[in-house]
């Protein structure tokens, strides 16, 4: 009988903490947080001898570009940014993430000059 009455008389409180423990588990685990992750490639669609295409960020976007991005800095081919550093056309978004070059004599690489974007700077160049 003591049980009955402990379950009537705190059963409100169990299910106030009840609630706060699910919230709070939605809230570590929200949606918001995991998007911010999605990592996802935007490949260089121009001429990596030209640093003018190189800098302009609707060259580079989602579709392949059929090159061999092997990590070699001598010429432009893919980077790895956020999801949310993409317009609605999957291109680099300008505002998010703008870009600059450097001649590396065989041709250009991308540099980040700036943006409001947190994603770190991850370019793939090729040979």
């Amino acid at each position: 009988m003591n049980t009955i009455n402990f379950i009537k008389k705190y059963a409100l409180a169990m299910v106030a903490v009840a609630t706060v423990l699910t919230f709070s588990a939605f809230k570590v685990s929200g949606g918001d947080g995991q998007q911010k992750r999605m990592t996802v490639a935007v490949y260089f669609h121009g001429n990596p001898t030209i640093p003018s295409q190189v800098e302009n960020e609707a060259l580079w976007n989602t579709d392949p570009n059929d090159e061999s991005c092997n990590a070699i800095n001598q010429k432009a081919c893919m980077q790895l940014v956020e999801h949310t550093d993409l317009t609605g056309s999957n291109t680099l978004d300008p505002a998010k993430i703008t870009l600059g070059s450097v001649n590396t004599g065989a041709g250009y690489v991308p540099t980040r000059t700036g943006g409001s974007s947190s994603t770190p700077f991850n370019p793939i160049n090729r040979s």
